[in-house]
């Protein structure tokens, strides 16, 4: 619905929440599914709120008063059944028809989707290997295409890739949403097709940008953060930033980004982060810890020198937030300052950033 363009609207009778044309108060979320995923052996206790708390934070995420929610991606995680005599998820729908999609995210979210509109970007569970078809059909903005729908598996050159859209928030400044569902961390391998689409991506991202002299970017997979996983002799590795994107947009901007992109919200990675730099690149916020099982790997509370998530990006400030679950919160001060706030679960603010043009600085480096 355009901002201003209606005095209300309903679907089936249930009133819509009414777009606003420069949102102010914006909650950042991410990676909301229960996982119940075979190929890991991993398996959150879906039944236990505790363990998988969405439905706790997507409440207190409304009761803050968002004018817009923006969703990072992944959405979907009951890929496979409970084991037998799991209790934790025991009775769990899973599979990609509409129980589980109802019992990983509409249901629990059901407070957060009624407090404000949406903007839903695609993650990796949701290409078309995997939630795809209920992504197209449930959450993009633009009409089902045929071919576009992850029906046919030959299809999917089409179905696992989609155009950026950008979306006004007032004072000259514009959230561009990118698909990023089908990258690899790994990077491409000569001739692979998804090589050429995160070119064109970048292409038609370039061009959005140009229309704004402000812009937010959303994707999944972040350029700019960091992770980290364990090796088998227990030693941590530092995980940099997707390779598939910054191979590709990398091939045609060393930057990465176009140069009117103040910041980055992403999710994928399981944790609260912030990293601001020195020189051009934008800030990047991940928010990928609002239900999901975490990640659990610790990281450095400052990143040891010269390790940077993409080359040539200069770490100026880092911040994170490891095996803790909550959502972001972003409000506007002027045209391009922002106060981003970290919150747990109740709703509690456990870090306070402030976003000034690109750079961004947190009054805690690790929330503990």
């Amino acid at each position: 619905l355009p901002a201003g363009g209606h005095a209300q609207a309903s679907v089936l009778g249930r009133a819509l929440p009414q777009p606003v044309a420069a949102p102010r108060r914006i909650v950042v979320i991410g990676d909301t599914g229960c996982r119940l995923q075979k190929s890991s052996n991993s398996y959150q206790a879906c039944n236990h709120a505790a363990d998988y708390p969405f439905a706790a934070i997507a409440a207190a995420a409304a009761a803050w008063g968002p004018e817009l929610v923006v969703h990072v991606g992944d959405y979907h995680y009951r890929e496979n059944a409970c084991p037998d005599g799991d209790a934790g998820c025991a009775g769990s729908p899973w599979g990609y028809g509409w129980d589980a999609w109802n019992a990983d995210f509409f249901a629990p979210g059901a407070a957060l989707l009624r407090a404000a509109p949406w903007i839903m970007a695609r993650g990796n569970h949701e290409n078309c290997q995997r939630g795809g078809q209920g992504y197209w059909r449930l959450l993009d903005p633009r009409p089902l295409a045929a071919g576009r729908d992850c029906n046919n598996a030959a299809d999917d050159a089409l179905g696992n890739y989609s155009a950026p859209y950008a979306v006004p928030i007032g004072q000259d400044t514009q959230l561009l949403v990118l698909d990023t569902a089908n990258t690899t961390w790994k990077g491409f391998k000569p001739g692979e097709p998804g090589y050429e689409q995160y070119r064109a991506l970048y292409r038609q991202l370039d061009a959005l940008a140009g229309q704004a002299p402000r812009n937010i970017g959303i994707t999944h997979h972040p350029l700019l953060g960091m992770g980290a996983d364990r090796r088998a002799d227990g030693s941590i590795r530092l995980l940099t930033g997707d390779a598939g994107l910054q191979q590709t947009f990398g091939s045609l901007n060393p930057g990465l980004l176009p140069a009117s992109v103040q910041a980055m919200l992403s999710g994928h990675v399981h944790l609260w982060e912030q990293v601001s730099f020195a020189g051009g690149h934008p800030s990047q916020f991940i928010s990928g810890f609002s239900g999901t099982a975490e990640d659990t790997v610790p990281l450095p509370e400052r990143l040891p020198d010269g390790v940077t998530p993409a080359p040539g990006a200069q770490v100026e400030q880092f911040s994170s937030w490891v095996d803790g679950f909550g959502f972001m919160t972003m409000e506007r001060q002027d045209a391009d300052r922002w106060l981003v706030q970290v919150h747990d679960l109740q709703g509690r603010v456990r870090n306070s950033c402030q976003l000034d043009g690109k750079r961004s600085r947190c009054a805690v480096a690790q929330v503990r």
